[in-house]
């Protein structure tokens, strides 16, 4: 505080001036506090619901590969039911493995950084649409 009163000197103006500036920055910092807040919460929202979309899904993979277990067992013996749901997983699993960018990082990454940074994609995208509008007029 010192610091400040050799900076702003002892005149009126500048203990307003003080004062002011004290003002902003509490305001500033209430300001960041809030959109931590709100932020942080919309990143465990996207968490969760990929959480509980997991677990959704693993319960009805499980549910259905049993399923199709119990069919194949009365085509065939259950050695050879066994054996196709296994290499139906493993296609799965290539699948899914070959196409992870594009199905799981990239849509991640871009939720997240939409979170984060929503003022950033907004200017971002306003700025494309006028580029767009541009071009075609």
């Amino acid at each position: 505080m010192d610091l400040l009163n050799k900076i702003f000197g002892r005149s009126e103006r500048n203990k307003r001036t003080l004062e002011d500036l004290k003002v902003y920055l509490n305001q500033r910092y209430d300001l960041l506090k809030l959109e931590l807040v709100e932020k942080s919460s919309q990143l465990l929202s996207v968490v969760l619901s990929v959480i509980i979309v997991l677990v959704c899904a693993l319960a009805v993979l499980i549910y259905l590969s049993s399923a199709l277990i119990s069919w194949l067992t009365i085509a065939l013996n259950a050695g050879w039911a066994y054996t196709i749901v296994c290499g139906i997983f493993i296609l799965i699993i290539v699948f899914i493995l070959l196409m992870k960018d594009k199905l799981f990082i990239n849509p991640l990454i871009r939720k997240f950084s939409r979170i984060l940074y929503s003022k950033e994609f907004k200017e971002m995208e306003d700025g494309i649409v006028e580029e767009k509008g541009g071009e075609h007029e």
